[in-house]
């Protein structure tokens, strides 16, 4: 089985004043709103399931508001995996490195990620007002399919607002070990 370890100190610190706490408890509070979507959708499932199995009556949709639910709950999860620097990192590969090696790893990393994050944020609030403007919905509940894809864009900007505050922290760090 995996196990996640951690090199003494290399555990992301986000501070508790200034914009990391405000990052800290935007993000936060995105978490607890994706998790309660997946447990809504859950609970949908279930009906869904049951209705189905026992009384041949299925909640109508049930697929399409499973995927477009999903979809914005899973991108409210990302802003605090990049905050706290929880993504997925391959450090076999980066073990021999000085942590200064290693910082500016992450600061090119979370920079990239800054910059995709901005890229999606922009492309996929234009895919909504696209949406919107073509009246696209949804094959059997008839939504408007521009409604979940604008529920993506405040997560993926916050995202790209954490990857900055981290590829400031990583820069930092990479400054402070050069000294």
């Amino acid at each position: 089985m995996a196990e996640v370890i951690e090199r003494e100190g290399a555990a992301a610190q986000v501070s508790r004043r200034g914009v990391g706490r405000l990052l800290d408890r935007v993000a936060t509070g995105f978490t607890m709103l994706g998790g309660l979507t997946f447990c809504v959708l859950i609970v949908m499932s279930i009906v869904s399931i049951v209705g189905r199995k026992l009384f041949a009556a299925p909640v109508q949709g049930d697929v399409e508001l499973m995927q477009m639910g999903a979809a914005v709950g899973a991108a409210a999860f990302l802003p605090l995996c990049e905050l706290y620097d929880h993504n997925v990192k391959v450090d076999a590969l980066t073990g021999w490195m000085s942590d200064r090696g290693r910082a500016v790893l992450d600061t090119t990393a979370h920079g990239l990620l800054t910059i995709a994050a901005v890229l999606i944020t922009w492309r996929t609030a234009l895919a909504a007002v696209d949406g919107h403007s073509s009246g696209e919905v949804s094959t059997l509940l008839s939504v408007p399919m521009w409604q979940p894809v604008a529920l993506l864009v405040p997560s993926f900007a916050l995202l790209a607002l954490c990857g900055l505050y981290r590829t400031g922290a990583s820069l930092r760090k990479a400054m402070e070990s050069a000294s």
